[in-house]
């Protein structure tokens, strides 16, 4: 049984983290059509794993800050949500699957 809630955790860690991968993306996506001016500024963004260049660190301080409500943009909100909720989804499964993994340890399984 614990292997299974192990596993369905893990799957949907994986599924939370493209989501929030794909909604990252889709925010600035949505800054380049709708804020272009702001996204040139901030270094034309986009999700990617970098070194040396700080323009998606600084995009994501950005978005946590959440500065992007000045500009009242409600497609950017919801995708804001969308992003947190992928992010609070994948540390509570995250979690669980830490704890089966110990509770197993514990019960020597």
């Amino acid at each position: 049984m614990l292997n299974t809630i192990f596993t369905l955790s893990a799957l949907v860690f994986v599924v939370a983290m493209v989501v929030q991968i794909l909604a990252t993306q889709a925010f600035f996506n949505r800054l380049n059509s709708a804020h272009h001016d702001l996204y040139e500024q901030m270094g034309r963004p986009r999700w990617k794993i970098q070194v040396g260049d700080d323009s998606f660190r600084n995009a994501v301080k950005f978005i946590r800050s959440r500065r992007f409500e000045e500009l009242n943009d409600d497609e950017l909100k919801r995708i804001y949500k969308m992003i947190k909720a992928s992010d609070w989804t994948a540390i509570a499964v995250g979690i669980a699957a830490v704890g089966i993994t110990l509770l197993q340890a514990i019960k020597g399984v």
